[in-house]
């Protein structure tokens, strides 16, 4: 609980203490941001995500494991953003995964869709100053059972899930701050149930390039440091708690995003996990890396 206070604290600070500073950067690379696409706007998104996990936990702490486990996962989600009007987008993305597990005792692979997600976000505020912007967004999706579960390893849940949420935003001349905390009510399918999430989320951006922003387009280089955090609760089977599940998540990641033009976002990060506090004994996350490109059309 200590670290999701200190995010909280350090997403707190980020919102208060705002720089002073034209208005243009590109969107946080693993935060979410209030800035829609405006009216009638079109986009894709195309993520190559590499996570793997190789360290085994025992209530937080790192021990050897006699079984060398470890799980390395390759994802391509795709993501289609559309604004129905100026202040209300929605969207789908589903996720291309080819995801490999191993140890001692053998090894499994599965490739294919994952489960899909149907999201919706709305502009609540919108305060503009000059050169600066201060946004909220409420947000929410719902998640359906797409990915076959049935595989090992599973490439889904098999469960509905929702989602509800808000991300927030000051942005100006060279500097962005951005917060985003969504809520996660997981379904059961087959007496299991996976735990509850809270996801949090901070970034702070930088404009490295160019340092005076005159016209529209112009060719720009955006740096991020990040803070992404979640929380879940235990699974559940029958309505039993299992004692080797859930528990709390905290990356650091640094991130670099080039814009060539009006329509194209490419981006790269590494997120390094700083803190998992994982209940019992589970398998942590070791690193994720994440490549994409965004693309923007009217």
């Amino acid at each position: 609980m200590k670290s999701i206070w200190f995010t909280f604290t350090f997403v707190l600070i980020a919102l208060i203490t705002r720089p002073v500073g034209v208005l243009a950067q590109g969107p946080p690379i693993n935060t979410d941001t209030p800035i829609l696409l405006g009216l009638e706007g079109k986009a894709a998104m195309v993520r190559v995500m590499v996570v793997k996990k190789s360290q085994l936990y025992q209530d937080g702490e790192k021990i050897s494991d006699s079984l060398q486990r470890e799980v390395d996962g390759m994802m391509f989600p795709i993501a289609i953003p559309y604004n129905i009007t100026s202040d209300f987008l929605v969207g789908g993305m589903i996720p291309l995964m080819n995801v490999r597990a191993k140890s001692l005792s053998g090894s499994s692979s599965s490739f294919g869709l994952g489960d899909l997600s149907l999201f919706a976000k709305y502009l609540v505020v919108q305060i503009d100053g000059l050169q600066e912007t201060f946004r909220i967004i409420g947000k929410g999706s719902i998640k359906l059972p797409t990915g076959n579960k049935n595989l090992t390893p599973p490439l889904g849940t098999g469960t509905v899930d929702y989602s509800l949420g808000a991300v927030s935003a000051w942005i100006g001349k060279r500097f962005g701050v951005y917060g985003d905390v969504s809520y996660s009510l997981n379904g059961t399918s087959g007496g299991y149930k996976f735990g509850n999430s809270l996801n949090y989320n901070v970034a702070l951006g930088f404009r490295a390039l160019p340092a005076v922003y005159e016209t529209y387009p112009t060719e720009q280089w955006n740096l991020y440091l990040e803070l992404n955090g979640k929380h879940t609760g235990k699974d559940e089977v029958n309505e039993q708690e299992l004692s080797n599940t859930g528990g709390n998540i905290i990356f650091l990641s640094p991130g670099v995003q080039y814009i060539p033009s009006r329509e194209f976002i490419l981006e790269a990060s590494v997120q390094i996990p700083i803190s998992q506090k994982l209940n019992g004994t589970q398998l942590g996350t070791s690193v994720i890396g994440l490549i994409g490109v965004r693309a923007l059309f009217f």
